[in-house]
């Protein structure tokens, strides 16, 4: 079976009186032809697995705005830099295991509350062990939940621990 093409038309004997021109597609049968050919093809994809659904509904990971997760995955030990413009906030005094960055601007009342997609929270032995500020905004982080206790500073460009996950409140000062 041959393959016809634009390249390769479709040819008929030639009549016994002479030489006759070549049997050419019209341009809307080519595409017909085409796009019949590649439905095979285009069908394959929907015949595929469906992608598998998240472990936690995204209901579960929302959190204030202003907020990004930087690592979902409190049990493993993976450090993801801070990027450029950002606070981020880690469980884990070496800069791992579970992050978040904030927009500058950004305060939270209460660090517990931020949801991760595993399904853990920045509570207990998981709350907030260190921090780094790669923003222009000079923030002011607090030990007890909606900014009280003694201020700790968190200049730009600096970095810092949060001793005993004690971080639990922040907001620029």
């Amino acid at each position: 079976m041959e393959l016809l093409t634009a390249d390769r038309p479709l040819r008929t004997p030639a009549p016994p009186s002479g030489r006759t021109p070549p049997m050419r597609l019209r341009p809307l049968a080519l595409a017909a032809a085409l796009v019949l050919g590649a439905a095979p093809a285009l069908a394959a994809p929907a015949l595929a697995t469906p992608a598998p659904t998240p472990p936690v509904p995204a209901a579960a990971v929302s959190n204030p705005p202003g907020v990004h997760v930087l690592n979902g995955d409190s049990r493993v030990a993976r450090h993801v830099a801070c990027p450029a413009g950002w606070v981020c906030l880690y469980d884990g005094v070496h800069y791992d295991h579970a992050a978040v960055a904030l927009l500058p601007g950004t305060q939270l009342a209460d660090t517990e509350r931020l949801n991760l997609p595993d399904g853990s929270r920045f509570t207990g032995e998981e709350g907030i062990s260190a921090w780094v500020n790669n923003s222009p905004v000079a923030y002011c982080w607090y030990p007890g939940k909606d900014y009280a206790g003694t201020a700790g500073a968190m200049a730009p460009g600096a970095r810092g621990s949060a001793h005993d996950n004690a971080l639990k409140s922040l907001r620029p000062c």
